[in-house]
């Protein structure tokens, strides 16, 4: 049996132009870690991967494919699966994009932690992640009782809650963790984040070089948000330890508009149920009178448009939320994705559109961009 292992999860390419860019930096973000994790001394490290997409990291890695022919994807049945394949005394679980920004030193304090319990006691149940409520990364030690736990687990944020509540799990987080280190990368506005930050690893960096994100108006946001005085609207699923970070590092007046945050996972948005009071208010003023009074009212606006599409009834598929990040216009076929895209285009201000990560975890990362350049 291997000491410590991890097993890193990356999905299928998407058809559409946007969706195979973000595939593109997820591989490339698979590579960066790979190696940040043979350098911590890991092994073995299994990417589970849905189809056959060989990476070439510069560090041993073994492929395992999902099971042909499944008819439906579960996490928690998959997660189960690697750890009977693969045993390991402990297991460090990431989604192939889940920890661009993770340090290698906090690789290092995870396992060093992980050993010092295995060490400890014949059979520990310690596990380490970014978020208890809604973990993007885990890393835990195998007990016997572990396998039909993870079974259990449908999505992997809520990996580290289950631990706790059926395992009976003792869950930390790292010391001294920054909520950039849990940065995901889910639309093309995290890319452009991403891109920026002195931090990115160099795969990831390479693969971000792409003109299609330079649609992306986030020079001009962060330029905004290191001028003083200047007045910043920040919409959507608002975490507000985000809105705190930004506000600490910046002179600014920030307007916050927050509604539905847990939409997703209270499955109001499956169900249909999202009520949304701005996007009421696109609908009387229609989206261009709605950015002309946004604009009016600020220098800059930060959006999670998937509270307005959901709430509107024009929830697109994902190929289509990414054209609209990036601006392609012509690409959208709902008419009111395609009409509210073209206006935030068109707005007197600059305009960030994305999902939940741009006034979450991508918050905390343009916060400490914004830090950077206020300090340079």
């Amino acid at each position: 049996m291997s000491d410590i292992g991890a097993v890193i999860m990356l999905g299928p390419q998407g058809e559409s132009q946007a969706e195979q860019l973000l595939h593109r930096a997820t591989q490339a973000a698979a590579v960066d870690l790979i190696e940040a994790l043979a350098r911590g001394g890991l092994a073995p490290i299994v990417l589970a991967v849905a189809d056959a997409q060989p990476l070439q990291p510069q560090a041993a890695y073994t492929l395992d494919l999902d099971a042909p022919g499944a008819e439906s994807f579960h996490f928690g049945e998959r997660l189960a699966g690697l750890v009977e394949r693969y045993p390991m005394a402990a297991v460090m679980y990431f989604g192939a994009a889940s920890a661009p920004l993770l340090p290698g030193a906090v690789i290092g304090w995870i396992c060093a932690t992980l050993r010092a319990a295995l060490h400890a006691t014949p059979e520990p149940r310690l596990a380490i992640t970014n978020n208890l409520h809604s973990s993007d990364w885990v890393a835990f030690t195998v007990s016997k009782a572990v396998i039909p736990i993870l079974r259990q687990v449908g999505r992997d944020n809520s990996l580290a809650w289950v631990l706790q509540q059926e395992g009976g799990y003792q869950v930390i987080r790292p010391v001294g963790m920054r909520p950039a280190w849990a940065f995901d990368l889910d639309t093309p506005a995290d890319l452009a984040i991403v891109r920026e930050h002195p931090d990115c690893p160099p795969h990831l960096r390479a693969m971000c070089h792409d003109a299609l994100l330079d649609r992306i108006p986030l020079a001009s946001v962060l330029d905004t948000l290191a001028r003083d005085g200047s007045r910043v609207a920040l919409i959507g699923r608002v975490a507000p330890q985000a809105w705190t970070a930004l506000n600490e590092v910046t002179q600014c007046w920030v307007r916050v508009f927050a509604e539905e945050r847990g939409m997703v996972a209270s499955e109001r948005l499956a169900r249909g149920e999202v009520r949304s009071l701005l996007a009421h208010l696109v609908d009387l003023l229609g989206p261009q009178g709605f950015f002309n009074e946004l604009a009016a009212m600020v220098d800059a606006a930060i959006i999670d448009s998937r509270v307005l599409m959901a709430a509107a009834g024009h929830y697109p598929l994902a190929g289509e939320r990414f054209f609209s990040d990036l601006y392609l216009v012509d690409a959208i076929a709902d008419k009111w994705v395609q009409a509210f895209t073209q206006a935030a285009a068109a707005a007197p201000i600059p305009v960030l559109l994305g999902g939940h990560s741009v006034v979450g975890g991508g918050l905390h990362v343009i916060a400490e961009l914004v830090s950077a350049r206020r300090a340079g």
